[in-house]
């Protein structure tokens, strides 16, 4: 069960406030948009000049460009500004947010978000969502969301009965309600409240973006720190850079408790993505002895001619602290670079270390609220 905590007031289908003037989102993201189509004038009108096939594939090309704007530097502060003086909370933040566009009639396309709650969608419920439109959204452009108490009625009956869809979908509509908010202000809500769509017929494209933080000590579940959340003001990413003729191996393991069901395939998938943005081939792969501690990374650190080794993630460093601390000392001793792919950290630094155990430690609590409510319903 989730414990109470002052932010939950707070995120209790409240509002957030902030200086449009001062933080310009909704320009900054048209001006994003017009770099692609120019002839867009607004963006609740975003449909009358595109193909709304790519309004999908337009988020993603926005949401990147945004990192070389002030955007994301203006929400760190609108969103950290509200939560220090509300609270004080120490939280960390969705490294990647998502641009959404919700056009008029997207049902025809198939389009519509299914209801749903974040235990559902692999969310803990450590993490609260700021949910922030840069239009007006009103009746059926904007999101539908449930209050707490139904919510949680309606999570219990679907899986105590093994509701289908339509079924779920019949009893959300009997109790959604339209979040109704302008540029300048956010709805806050937690993991427990089912929301999602129905069919646009107001004309209007609504554009918004969602983003979660996740409390110190809160329960992420799927949502892994350093990966999907860094925290406010900063980032630990790191560019790599690799020289002519420096030896790269990369290292995969199945000890850590987020990898030990990880698929050597996934594994590597992401690794390779990571020697894709870096511009460089795939290396060859080291396999460690699963159940044996982790041996064979201490052991290709006693070889001085490696400069990099790719890890999947964090995560694939051991799980005990000391001895996960002492890996990383050695590794930068022997200036032999540890590559995080999953976080895309670089450990070659003392502070590179601090920085990953902020993040590996921020955090204990990796139960599962899926399981939680199983337990409570079956008593399992």
């Amino acid at each position: 069960m989730q414990h109470f905590h002052p932010l939950m007031e707070l995120f209790n289908n409240g509002t957030l406030n902030y200086n449009k003037e001062m933080y310009p989102l909704s320009e900054i993201i048209l001006e994003c948009v017009q770099n692609h189509y120019p002839e867009v004038k607004s963006l609740d009108t975003i449909h009358e000049s595109m193909d709304t096939n790519e309004l999908f594939e337009l988020g993603h090309k926005v949401n990147r460009e945004l990192y070389n704007t002030d955007f994301y530097k203006m929400l760190d502060h609108v969103i950290g500004d509200y939560i220090q003086q509300a609270t004080g909370e120490e939280v960390l933040i969705q490294r990647f947010p998502s641009i959404r566009f919700l056009q008029p009639n997207q049902d025809e396309q198939g389009k519509v978000l299914q209801f749903h709650q974040g235990r559902w969608v692999g969310n803990g419920l450590g993490l609260y969502t700021i949910w922030m439109p840069f239009t007006a959204c009103y009746e059926s452009n904007s999101m539908q969301i449930l209050d707490l108490e139904p919510s949680r009625e309606i999570t219990r009956k679907s899986v105590l009965e093994q509701w289908d869809y339509e079924k779920l979908n019949e009893e959300c509509l009997k109790h959604c309600w339209p979040i109704t908010l302008q540029p300048g202000q956010a709805h806050l809500f937690w993991q427990e409240h089912i929301h999602g769509n129905i069919p646009n017929r107001t004309g209007k494209t609504r554009c918004s973006l969602d983003i979660r933080i996740l409390v110190k000590g809160g329960q992420p579940h799927r949502k892994w720190p350093g990966s999907y959340f860094r925290p406010l003001h900063k980032d630990f990413a790191k560019k790599p850079e690799f020289k002519q003729g420096e030896n790269i191996v990369a290292y995969a393991e199945y000890e850590g408790m987020k990898t030990k069901k990880l698929d050597l395939y996934f594994q590597t998938l992401v690794v390779k993505g990571y020697c894709q943005r870096a511009g460089i081939p795939f290396p060859y792969q080291h396999g460690d002895n699963e159940s044996l501690g982790n041996h064979y990374l201490e052991y290709l650190l006693k070889d001085d001619t490696i400069d990099h080794i790719l890890l999947t993630s964090m995560f694939s460093l051991p799980d005990d602290a000391e001895k996960r601390i002492r890996i990383m000392k050695k590794a930068v001793a022997q200036n032999c670079k540890l590559h995080l792919c999953n976080e895309d950290i670089i450990v070659e630094t003392a502070e590179d270390i601090e920085n990953v155990e902020y993040l590996r430690t921020f955090t204990n609590d990796w139960s599962s609220p899926v399981d939680q409510l199983e337990e409570e319903l079956y008593g399992k």
